[in-house]
């Protein structure tokens, strides 16, 4: 088996030579740089990747990452397509030839995304289609592309023991590129589901709330928009921009996708903003009851620190069930150790349930 790792770089010098390293098993390391102007070509060179200087004009990421494929040599029988700033868990190749079969077209990983390479505790994670074959591959959308089969029949497999990591670098302004091509990728396919997505996403993240809220109801009325968990977000997304209807929009999530953490939290802030303590008791319930990450890209780690245990604790005492608050008061402090308000809170509960058995 003949293994090629490939991407595309602009200005990747951070990330150059831990690229390289992760992916030394494979026999063809590949390269297609689009006008990087710092060192990325040299350190890539250095550490024995094949390097290829490529313009693309008008810039579009689909452009550019078949380009890069065009040049992988034709006796490779695998592919695997890695971003700059990712990099794979040591002896992937071994497992990749064990789960590769003669019918596979391509093979599903483990996505983790972590805050920095050092960090142990994953952000999130999901399967990715990040192995393919050589042939029957492209990539479509100008922004966000999509890895697409254009054979008869797609074969795919996964392996949840090859990881790949990926520690984003924030610092670079390639975000800044997005929304325009999200416009001609929404212009191109209306009806692509994903894409009016996060077009609408961007557009509420660039304070364009008007349009925002136009794309993220046109998603959600697309005949493909049919993912439980984006559903929902979307209608997170609708709840924040039009706050006269948070609740009616935040209600229709929870019957989307009650398995979800950030429903209950979101709904939870609202009922608290609202001194509703009967449901936002219900709502701290629920959310607390979800004790598992749904896998998805779309999973926030800050729904599950302290703040659903603290809103849970101050609805608890509302309605004085003291034991309660001071059993979530003392997870959230357990959260969060240095949150003053949080032990203040907690020393509050307590006298309370301590004056309050006193008169019973």
């Amino acid at each position: 088996m003949k293994i090629a790792v490939y991407t595309i770089a602009l200005n990747e010098a951070a990330n150059a030579e831990r690229w390289a390293n992760s992916a030394v098993d494979a026999d063809y390391r590949i390269v297609a740089d689009t006008g990087s102007t710092d060192d990325t070509v040299e350190r890539l060179t250095a550490a024995g990747v094949t390097v290829h200087r490529i313009s693309v004009r008008p810039w579009r990421f689909d452009d550019a990452r078949n380009a890069a494929m065009a040049l992988l040599p034709a006796d490779v029988d695998v592919c695997c397509t890695m971003d700059m700033d990712r990099f794979l868990e040591p002896g992937w190749r071994p497992k990749l030839e064990a789960a590769w079969t003669s019918q596979t077209t391509a093979l599903y990983c483990q996505t983790v995304y972590k805050a920095s390479v050092d960090d142990p505790t994953p952000l999130r994670s999901w399967p990715a289609k990040n192995f393919h074959h050589r042939w029957g591959y492209r990539f479509n959308r100008p922004v966000h592309e999509a890895l697409v089969f254009t054979g008869e029949r797609e074969v795919t497999a996964s392996s949840s023991d090859i990881v790949m990591f990926e520690v984003q670098d924030l610092t670079k302004p390639t975000r800044s590129n997005y929304l325009p091509l999200m416009e001609v990728a929404h212009k191109e396919n209306p009806d692509d589901a994903q894409i009016c997505f996060w077009l609408g996403r961007d557009l509420m993240w660039a304070d364009q709330h008007v349009r925002a809220v136009t794309l993220l109801e046109c998603y959600l009325a697309l005949p493909t928009s049919n993912w439980a968990e984006e559903r929902s977000e979307a209608m997170r997304y609708i709840a924040r921009m039009l706050p006269d209807q948070r609740l009616s929009w935040l209600d229709k999530a929870r019957m989307e996708a009650p398995h979800r953490r950030e429903i209950w939290l979101d709904l939870a802030e609202e009922l608290h903003g609202q001194a509703d303590w009967p449901n936002l008791f219900c709502a701290c319930t629920n959310g607390l009851e979800k004790t598992r990450l749904t896998g998805s890209y779309l999973d926030d780690p800050n729904c599950w620190g302290f703040r659903l245990y603290d809103l849970g604790a101050i609805a608890s005492w509302h309605l004085n069930v003291m034991d309660r608050a001071v059993e979530w008061g003392r997870v959230a402090l357990e959260l969060d150790t240095q949150n003053q308000r949080l032990k203040d809170n907690l020393d509050f509960f307590i006298r309370r349930r301590e004056q309050s058995r006193a008169e019973v």
